[in-house]
């Protein structure tokens, strides 16, 4: 095994939770309260829906190691979308009353990553034989 792999794995599962977890938060404080969020951004509202599904599925799939470049895509243009409507005014390491967009940019950096270079090792898109997991 390589070092490289070991890593790529370790991105997958962290990220994977990571985003599970935001979802998991939309979920229980209900879809309408992310709706009304993401609507106070001058965002539409039916985009926290899909939002919320994307980091519920793609978590899971994320840690299964289930279409993990597509999902990491999809994560990487979530974190572009938050850094830039919900973050930005608030600088990289915030203003006293905001966090700031470090943690975004950490997690876009991972996605990318993903996106790029995959991960294969203990992943449903090797044992399925899906390329290029």
């Amino acid at each position: 095994m390589h070092s490289h792999e070991l890593g790529a794995f370790l991105l997958r599962i962290v990220i994977g939770f990571i985003f599970f977890a935001h979802g998991w938060v939309k979920w229980q404080r209900g879809l309408e309260a992310a709706t009304d969020s993401f609507v106070a951004m001058g965002l539409p509202g039916w985009l926290a829906y899909i939002v919320t599904i994307i980091e519920l599925a793609g978590g899971w799939a994320m840690m299964l190691g289930l279409g993990t470049r597509p999902i990491a895509a999809a994560f990487a243009v979530i974190m572009v979308g938050a850094i830039a409507t919900a973050k930005v005014d608030a600088g990289l390491l915030g203003n006293g009353r905001e966090t700031g967009y470090e943690f975004n940019l950490a997690l876009l950096a991972m996605s990318v990553y993903l996106w790029l270079n995959g991960s294969r090792l203990w992943s449903l898109d090797t044992v399925i034989g899906r390329p290029r997991g």
